[in-house]
């Protein structure tokens, strides 16, 4: 299904640690797919055990728009295998989100055999993986540029007419050197198109704690893709994965490196694409604040790649307080 060209590759039974710069075998460290299955939940019921497990995965290939929910994914350095790696950029290279363009929710992406399928009220269109013989050009995401391949001017003309703007489809190679700040903490891991980190975690417990202030307030529950998250887990205390610092599903391994601060995105129904007023931002500020920002979820870096799938146990290491002020670090699954 994954052309040799469009990632590392893939086995299945081992695991990789990632170093700064190159990838090494270690075994020292620790199918089917549906596009709405954050969209058809508002909230999830937690594990009778309080055991953490994965309750879903999310995959977005073309930065900004729709995803798709798979039951197993592969996990490289730079995430969950061709999450961002197809962007939506402007005349000048800079990339387009959903905060300039909340209309980018109208798209729909998968991954295919070919490679890109991405989708609108009105058409489906196949996108080839861009060869190294395809034209390049320097692409701005925040304060990183790089080289990118410039993508199928086909699709180019579907998402222009889509966002009602001009806009230009490219793609992200395997020898491009974009990396994490290292205000992420070191070492730094390649990363694909995604804003800040290779990966977003949220917990059911913090959707479900969210919608019950918001409800409380006379607003309406909302689902998880407003916080488009990669890695969705149950059975956790809300606010439990603010004291994660590494975690371990199926037989990949992770980092956290910062709670992930919250722009108007998660104003924006993804259903519409429309903003839908002040909230969630407006409630997260009354107890989620950091400052001028809120945050919720986290980002994370893989430290050892694999295969994660719906299901798998969640084994994190969290740091406490003991009553004499000492750190305590605890082993939870």
């Amino acid at each position: 299904m994954f052309p040799a060209s469009a990632g590392r590759s893939y086995v299945a039974t081992g695991r990789r640690v990632f170093t700064r710069n190159r990838l090494c075998s270690s075994a020292a460290l620790f199918g089917s797919y549906s596009s709405n299955a954050m969209a058809s939940a508002v909230t999830s019921t937690r594990s009778a055990t309080n055991h953490l497990v994965v309750d879903s995965l999310h995959v977005y290939p073309l930065k900004g728009t729709a995803g798709f929910s798979p039951h197993t994914w592969p996990v490289d350095e730079r995430g969950l295998r061709h999450d961002r790696r197809f962007m939506v950029v402007d005349a000048d290279g800079v990339f387009i989100s959903q905060r300039t363009n909340p209309r980018m929710a109208l798209i729909g992406a998968v991954i295919s055999d070919a490679g890109l399928r991405i989708s609108s009220a009105a058409r489906t269109l196949d996108v080839a993986f861009p060869s190294s013989s395809v034209p390049t050009l320097r692409a701005t995401v925040w304060d990183d540029c790089f080289d990118v391949r410039v993508a199928d001017p086909n699709a180019s003309r579907m998402l222009s007419e889509v966002l009602r703007a001009p806009a230009q489809l490219v793609w992200m190679a395997d020898d491009c050197e974009r990396l994490t700040s290292v205000k992420r903490g070191e070492p730094r891991r390649h990363v694909s198109f995604a804003d800040a980190a290779p990966l977003l975690l949220t917990t059911t417990a913090a959707l479900e704690e969210l919608n019950t202030r918001l409800q409380r307030s006379g607003s309406s529950a909302i689902p998880m893709d407003r916080f488009r998250p990669n890695v969705v887990v149950r059975g956790a205390e809300a606010g439990a994965d603010d004291h994660w610092h590494t975690l371990r599903i199926g037989n990949a391994a992770f980092r956290i490196s910062n709670a992930c601060k919250r722009c108007k995105v998660i104003t924006i129904d993804q259903s519409t694409g429309e903003f839908a007023g002040n909230d969630p931002l407006a409630t997260l500020a009354t107890y989620r604040a950091d400052g001028p920002s809120v945050t919720f979820g986290q980002h994370m870096m893989a430290e050892a790649s694999g295969s994660i799938s719906v299901g798998d146990a969640v084994v994190t290491n969290d740091t406490t307080r003991t009553p004499d002020g000492s750190a305590r670090c605890d082993v939870r699954t």
